[in-house]
């Protein structure tokens, strides 16, 4: 009699087990992408400078002689003094390959001058058409970027979208599938998923080259627009 009464106790135990189990909800995870292009209204003017000179000190004169020149003629644009910073400065021995073996050729100094700005295609155009004369041997290029504040709207309207990319998928499988949403369950983004605004494609820095106009004058360009994307996990409750 004893052991059937431990034997009811452990099968009632079981059952019990069992319908809890049975009431844990039935779940939906969905991920909801978004993209979006923008036009970037952050402009960033890098020139590159580089001098050689057998005498190492003068190699580093030279430079920052080219600096200084080249500094001036961005402030002549119109850009303050403080908007131009200087980066990724080195000096190397200048090696060079003849007759079958690697000789010195003296020191190369080199180093980037980059200022921020507003984008606007006219403050390219001034950029162009200052350095087109220069004496100063440079290379220079664009880069097109986003202010904090743009970078910001454009997460908002990401994650908005991204939501209700979601939403749309789950009404779509939940009435294929015959089954009911319920509440939302969890809301995974960023830390917890693979969630976070990044840029998918960096295009061109710039859709058209410059062109010289009529009188000489080099016309500015327009950066294209850059592309972002995002995601987020949302878990439903289905019934």
């Amino acid at each position: 009699m004893k052991h059937t009464i431990i034997l009811f106790l452990l099968l009632s135990v079981k059952l019990s087990v069992l319908a809890q189990t049975d009431t844990t909800p039935h779940t939906l995870q969905v991920v909801g992408n978004s993209k979006i292009a923008v036009k970037p209204d952050l402009g960033i003017l890098i020139i590159s400078i580089t001098n050689k000179d057998l005498n190492f000190s003068q190699a580093i004169v030279g430079l920052d002689d080219k600096t200084r020149d080249i500094s001036k003629q961005i402030i002549e644009i119109g850009f303050k003094e403080d908007d131009i910073k200087t980066t990724d400065f080195q000096i190397t021995e200048n090696r060079i390959y003849a007759r079958q073996a690697y000789i010195d050729s003296g020191y190369l100094s080199r180093q980037n001058i980059r200022v921020e700005f507003k984008y606007q295609k006219e403050t390219i155009t001034k950029i162009l058409n200052k350095f087109s004369t220069s004496r100063t041997d440079f290379a220079l290029s664009f880069d097109f970027r986003l202010t904090d504040e743009l970078k910001d709207k454009a997460q908002d309207e990401l994650l908005k979208l991204a939501i209700k990319d979601a939403k749309g998928k789950a009404k779509v499988i939940a009435g294929s599938s015959g089954v009911k949403l319920g509440k939302i369950r969890s809301i995974n983004y960023g830390t917890n998923y693979s969630g976070g605004m990044r840029e998918v494609q960096e295009t061109a820095a710039y859709k058209t080259m410059a062109a010289r106009e009529g009188g000489g004058a080099i016309a500015g360009f327009t950066p294209n627009d850059l592309l972002f994307a995002d995601n987020v996990l949302i878990t439903w409750e289905i019934e």
